[in-house]
């Protein structure tokens, strides 16, 4: 793993990878925690890239020293989500670490925005006032997915 940053641009096709590798540790955290399956694998809402990486890819300049990937699900009034729910890949991507990191959003959040991926996370993160909401709205978080919120700027934070 090299030590210091990335500076080369990212691409559609870089965030078509990151994707793919998205999609394939919210399967596996599924086979790591199978309590948890049948609540919460069908209430993905999102995925998105953050942090650092998302800045760098509005701004090459930035440069990343590894990739924060977070999915976004639904809450269950009946079973609680893992509150720090995190895996870490230390030779992700492109020679850097990618960390998975998981939350859920409260339900009536998600009742109030109409099904609407980019317009519900958005939504947590302006409102509900955590540690997580205040890291992430310092930098950039890019859609992955779905496809209607993939390349999207969700939040463009300090470029």
């Amino acid at each position: 793993m090299s030590a210091g940053r990335l500076y080369t641009p990212l691409t559609k096709n870089d965030l078509e990878e990151l994707r793919r590798l998205a999609l394939r540790e919210h399967e596996d955290f599924f086979r790591r925690n199978p309590h948890l399956t049948r609540t919460y694998h069908n209430s993905l809402v999102g995925i998105c890239l953050c942090q650092g990486a998302a800045s760098h890819y509005l701004n090459p300049n930035v440069g990343i020293k590894d990739f924060d990937i977070w999915h976004f699900y639904i809450e269950s009034n009946i079973t609680k989500f893992p509150y720090r729910a995190h895996k870490r890949y230390v030779n992700g991507y492109k020679d850097k670490p990618i960390d998975f990191l998981k939350r859920a959003i409260p339900k009536e959040i998600c009742d109030s925005c109409s099904n609407d991926p980019k317009q519900t996370i958005t939504k947590y993160l302006l409102e509900k006032d955590t540690n997580t909401k205040r890291l992430l709205l310092k930098k950039a978080v890019i859609g992955l997915y779905p496809d209607e919120i993939f390349d999207e700027i969700l939040w463009r934070g300090e470029v």
